[in-house]
């Protein structure tokens, strides 16, 4: 049993070891075998090692996040030190120093202010003829020396939409003395629109519609005085006004400017209302419209118009008057050598109509003017009960009367510069019609002199209405305010932006005097004028 058992174990043991060859050789023989069925031995290496591309493609994205992390905190740091320096450039208030005008701004632009002066030193010297005995007129007006104006102030603009003037005066008509001459904010925030309210200027008439640094003479004519004293114009007044302007209206070049003004007394005086009385109220209105330009040069035309509501101080006793009178173009000597004296009325009326325009470096421009009073019967304790005011209350309307003046002026600028027309403007320091700039401003150690102008004037003022008409039964007497007319011829060196110098002559003949002596003030007279003007 024990020989069968190994010989079989032997047997078996064989067979295994021959097997794995047998095998080999069928395999290599046989092509038939399926392929699912046979080993497919390949070594380990010649397969992509998953763990190692799994760890790349992660290291990959770790990297994308960390470079997106890196954009985003550098775009962070960015806004963040730009956000830093706007912060510091609207906390930080820039300088300027242009047309010798200091001006800080802040860094966004919203708000600025500007240091503004203006100086005008004034001389005068009357040529007048020996008067005849019996002359009731002036003999002697005085030769001197004043301040005419002396401004110091402030503007400029808050948040954008607001701006904002505060002016104060120490100059004046021959007396030097402090008054507030301007005090006003101004809404700008709606296009083309400004609303202003405070201590105004009025831009009204021609030349008063342009600045008092910018004239082509030492003052402005009678007209445009008168205008600003009773008609409630360009002198510092209480008051509020509306105003647009716009260029491009009707056609490419031509712009128009109106404005709307409600006034009120002078600022600096307290003339015109007293106790149960009324102060002095006024509208006027301007209306003006450049039809043509082609840059340097341009042509504009204009209507002014006005209304006196109440002349002030309408106590019980009716004692609101009127007076229309000016100074000879010159405010050394105060002296008014036309005036109407007072005349007894509440309300009036003015119209006036300008046109100007300039061709290059020639300037030539007119106006003309009429003033409208509403004479009142009387007063209270003088009532006039005849006529046309029989029966009727001492503050009815008796007559009108009328008056009437107008200038015109030219200009030639021998260097070559132009007089420059500005559309819009807050008020009359920047509209209208500017002085000119010189293009080489004078120096001593160069060959430039500056901008020299000559410039001429006639102006007219008739302040007489039916003047030899007495009081009758049916009417009142006439008004002897008497005529003026004056010719005026300077020169106007300007030696840069802020220093002009200009020297006239005027020659005025006035015609007054009584209903029926008309001599007894009537004279020629010469004057010269001097005034040295430093403003920016």
């Amino acid at each position: 049993m024990k020989i069968g058992k190994l010989a079989l174990m032997t047997g078996v043991a064989a067979v295994a070891m021959a097997a794995p060859g047998a095998l080999a050789a069928d395999t290599r023989n046989d092509a038939k075998t399926p392929e699912a069925v046979r080993p497919n031995l390949v070594l380990a290496q010649n397969f992509a090692n998953p763990g190692a591309t799994a760890s790349s493609d992660l290291a990959m994205r770790v990297q994308a996040l960390e470079d997106a992390l890196a954009a985003r905190d550098e775009r962070i740091q960015s806004d963040r030190t730009r956000l830093l320096t706007l912060e510091q450039q609207y906390q930080y208030a820039n300088l300027t120093y242009d047309n010798g005008r200091p001006t800080f701004q802040t860094g966004d632009g919203r708000f600025t202010m500007s240091l503004r002066t203006r100086f005008q030193t004034d001389f005068g010297a009357f040529q007048q003829d020996q008067k005849p005995a019996g002359f009731a007129g002036p003999r002697d007006l005085a030769t001197s020396m004043g301040v005419r104006r002396a401004y110091l102030g402030v503007e400029g603009k808050a948040y954008n939409d607001f701006a904002y003037e505060f002016r104060i005066n120490v100059g004046g008509s021959g007396v030097e003395g402090l008054e507030l001459s301007k005090a006003v904010v101004h809404y700008i925030g709606i296009p083309n629109w400004h609303f202003s309210f405070g201590i105004i200027e009025p831009a009204f008439q021609l030349e008063g519609n342009t600045s008092s640094g910018n004239l082509m003479f030492l003052e402005r004519p009678e007209t445009v005085n008168i205008g600003a004293d009773v008609f409630g114009g360009n002198d510092a007044r209480r008051g509020a006004e509306i105003g647009w302007a716009k260029a491009d209206v009707f056609w490419a070049g031509d712009a128009v400017n109106a404005t709307l003004y409600f006034t009120g007394g002078k600022s600096h005086s307290a003339l015109g209302r007293g106790n149960g009385g009324d102060e002095q109220t006024q509208m006027l209105f301007r209306l003006g419209n450049r039809i043509w330009s082609d840059g340097p040069s341009n042509l504009a035309w204009g209507m002014s118009v006005a209304h006196v509501f109440n002349s002030g101080t309408d106590a019980g006793g009716g004692s609101a008057s009127i007076n229309l009178q000016d100074r000879p173009q010159i405010r050394v000597d105060g002296t008014r050598l036309v005036s109407t004296g007072g005349i007894a009325a509440q309300t009036a009326d003015l119209i006036a109509f300008d046109i100007a325009g300039n061709y290059e470096n020639f300037y030539l421009g007119g106006e003309w003017t009429q003033f409208t009073l509403d004479r009142r019967c009387g007063t209270a304790a003088a009532p006039f009960t005849g006529g046309v005011c029989a029966g009727q209350p001492f503050r009815a309307i008796a007559d009108n009367p009328t008056f009437q003046g107008w200038f015109a002026h030219a200009s030639w600028i021998i260097t070559g510069e132009t007089r420059p027309y500005t559309v819009a403007s807050l008020n009359n320091e920047t509209g209208g019609w500017q002085q000119p700039v010189p293009s080489r401003p004078f120096s001593l150690r160069g060959d430039s002199w500056g901008a020299w102008e000559v410039a001429a004037r006639y102006s007219y003022i008739d302040l007489d209405w039916n003047p030899t008409q007495t009081q009758t039964a049916t009417q009142l007497a006439g008004i002897v305010g008497g005529k003026e007319r004056t010719f005026d011829i300077g020169v106007n060196w300007y030696m840069n932006r802020n220093v002009k110098l200009q020297v006239h002559q005027s020659w005025v003949s006035v015609d007054r005097g009584s209903a029926t002596n008309r001599s007894n003030q009537s004279q020629d007279l010469g004057i010269t004028g001097v005034r040295l003007q430093f403003s920016n």
